[in-house]
């Protein structure tokens, strides 16, 4: 591509050369500043126009020569912000030149357009009145303008549905019912789900073993995507999304996949050949384990357009093609015995992670320097098992894909050979039911109690503008704790005006008096640094005190406690704010310790946890470097 920049430096040193020969200084000064400024609102334009061009071609799945002009773009610009947009569109043409290795063509047997408010109600095997409008109790929110529809089947007893966070994203979450009224608190779903876009019209398939949804947050080609997660019996919880891929997925909006109870059709919304407040419901045959192939560009247009194909000339073709070659059960068997060993080795690889994350969070609340030894060796055992299972995941989806292709390439559709394929598909034909679109109805939320979140208790120290409310004893905290005592009073403050702002308070009953205390410090030395500022707050004998688990013990015990409990600290870097661990942050991680690395959940935000290490001077020198590289939050934190 012609590269601007030579002439552009050219052409300023040009304009400044003259100016200076100009007889005054200012007019020079202006010509440059407009020469500058044409130069700029040029190239500005041309980088729109190549953006604009690039988002077309998106649009037709022309994603490999998108590509190319959002690289070029993005090797002109400069701007910080602008360039985390380009490389957003990078990544979206990058997914959808990898959904297109692996295309479907689904038979395609209904469409219709329907207004996007209502278009919910038209999906067939859905009962009657059985869509709502989210009610206030599960969105445990009162500023909600938009509340969105959920399924609610009748005798359900788990419901999911999507609802905004406080930072206004959707999320997916989960409610059980406890009796006839009450249902549990909301939860929302893990980590794996849990995008920062939003996640929309959650469905559970019949065995509640598949969660289907739509989300603009995860791995996709823009807009709203289809995704499914599987239920991992041996976790007890979802796993990670799989893109439902294309035709399923476009560059478009794509909403609410569902399979009809009746084992056959999938369904699902779009807005790829519509517009404005309309979205269009395809109906295709529903199929099991689709034959998946490489598409070109065009061919991809040609798919995403989902035409309405005719079930007899269709299942005639596939029987055409497939006896066309005579695919016999030897074929099948190899083919069958290949995706179950994919799916097998998908097993115990999950069921190794598995063990390998509880092996490593175990790790850390271990004190016993065998038991350590121990677990390290174990983890390490694991680390080995991965590698080799992926190694074997790498070789049987090889094997899997190498045998679909040579399929492909002799022209054959992959179908069980139990009966002739002209029985097949004269029965296929002659067996399939019409398909029908449903004038469902809204159907009101029946009276229903949804517990509140429980809110964790914040035991920060701080001092507050307005008066807070004491802390219950039930929340304070095991083990060795610190807090400044306040005074001890024969009844109870009439005012928790009189605590002056302070906070976290605790009330103790003792021998029929009431004593007072601030904090939950960790260390003597926490709560040393924090009680000339209780006392400035007029409470002058106010002293430090401890407890163990609960119980009262004297200060000097409790810091020979806190010493002796120094002695097996170890310390870790907590890296928050990021689903996955970017790799360049990966790279500073391995260019300066070899610890282990493990992704947890803290109130279903992902976190990545560093460590142990046994200095906190070596766990800062990491923390150092991280900071350089990135502006999320990292910490050091004390294991004990």
């Amino acid at each position: 591509m012609y590269n601007f920049f030579p002439t552009y430096k050219v052409f300023l040193i040009f304009v400044v050369l003259i100016s200076r020969n100009l007889m005054k200084k200012h007019i020079g000064l202006f010509i440059i500043s407009l020469t500058l400024f044409s130069l700029e609102t040029s190239w500005g334009q041309q980088n729109s126009a190549q953006m604009a061009e690039a988002e077309r071609l998106h649009g037709k799945y022309e994603f490999e020569e998108a590509l190319k002009l959002y690289n070029s773009v993005l090797e002109q610009t400069a701007d910080s912000i602008q360039r985390i947009a380009i490389e957003q569109k990078i990544i979206l043409s990058e997914n959808g030149a990898s959904l297109l290795e692996y295309a479907d063509n689904p038979v395609v047997v209904a469409r219709k357009v329907f207004p996007k408010k209502e278009f919910f109600l038209h999906y067939p095997g859905f009962e009657e009145k059985s869509w709502m409008e989210t009610s206030s109790m599960m969105l445990k929110r009162d500023s909600v303008e938009r509340h969105g529809y959920f399924y609610y089947p009748s005798g359900a007893n788990t419901l999911y549905y999507s609802a905004p966070d406080e930072s206004g994203s959707w999320n997916i979450y989960r409610i059980d019912r406890l009796n006839d009224t009450l249902w549990s608190a909301p939860v929302a779903m893990n980590e794996n789900i849990t995008s920062l876009g939003n996640e929309l019209f959650p469905i559970v398939s019949r065995d509640g073993k598949s969660l289907y949804f739509s989300s603009n947050g995860h791995y996709g080609v823009g807009g709203y995507d289809l995704y499914v997660s599987e239920w991992d019996e041996e976790a007890g919880d979802w796993g990670v999304p799989q893109n439902l891929g294309f035709p399923y997925s476009s560059p478009q909006d794509d909403f609410l996949f569902y399979n009809t109870p009746d084992g056959n059709f999938s369904v699902f919304a779009s807005d790829r050949e519509v517009s404005g407040d309309s979205l269009c419901i395809y109906a295709v045959i529903f199929e099991n384990m689709p034959l998946k192939k490489s598409v070109t560009p065009s061919e991809a247009a040609e798919i995403a357009k989902l035409k309405i194909k005719d079930v007899k000339d269709e299942t005639a073709n596939m029987s055409k093609a497939a006896g066309q070659d005579n695919v016999d059960n030897e074929k099948y068997s190899e083919f069958s015995a290949a995706v179950e060993r994919v799916k097998d080795v998908e097993k115990r690889l999950n069921a190794t992670l598995k063990q390998q994350q509880q092996s490593r969070e175990l790790y850390n609340t271990l004190k016993n320097p065998d038991d350590l030894a121990a677990l390290e060796k174990r983890i390490g055992e694991l680390e080995l098992e991965v590698i080799a299972l992926q190694e074997e995941m790498g070789s049987a989806a090889a094997k899997l894909q190498q045998i679909e292709m040579d399929f492909l390439s002799q022209g054959i559709f992959l179908k069980e050979p139990a009966v002739s394929e002209k029985e097949e598909a004269a029965d296929i034909s002659s067996s399939m039911p019409e398909f029908s679109f449903a004038s469902n109805t809204l159907g009101t939320v029946p009276h229903m109690v949804v517990l509140d979140p429980t809110v964790p208790v914040d035991l920060s120290f701080r001092i507050e503008k307005e008066p807070q409310d004491l802390v219950d004893m039930e929340d304070f905290p095991k083990g060795l704790v610190y807090q400044i005592q306040l005074y001890t009073l024969s009844r109870p403050v009439s005012s928790t005006r009189l605590l002056k702002g302070l906070a976290p308070v605790f009330e103790r009953k003792i021998s029929g008096r009431y004593t007072y205390s601030a904090g939950a410090f960790p260390t003597y030395n926490d709560a040393l640094s924090n009680l000339n500022k209780v006392r400035r707050l007029g409470f002058s004998s106010a002293i430090i005190r401890a407890y163990n688990d609960g119980e009262y013990i004297n200060t000097a015990e409790a810091r020979a406690l806190e010493k002796k409990m120094a002695e097996n600290v170890s310390y870790q870097v907590v890296i928050a704010g990021y689903d996955a661990l970017p790799q360049e942050l990966l790279t500073v991680v391995r260019s300066n310790t070899d610890k282990d690395i493990a992704k947890v959940s803290d109130g279903g935000a992902a976190k990545f946890v560093i460590g142990p290490f046994g200095s906190k001077n070596e766990a800062e020198l990491l923390h150092t470097a991280l900071k350089v590289v990135s502006d999320q939050t990292i910490t050091v934190e004390t294991v004990k």
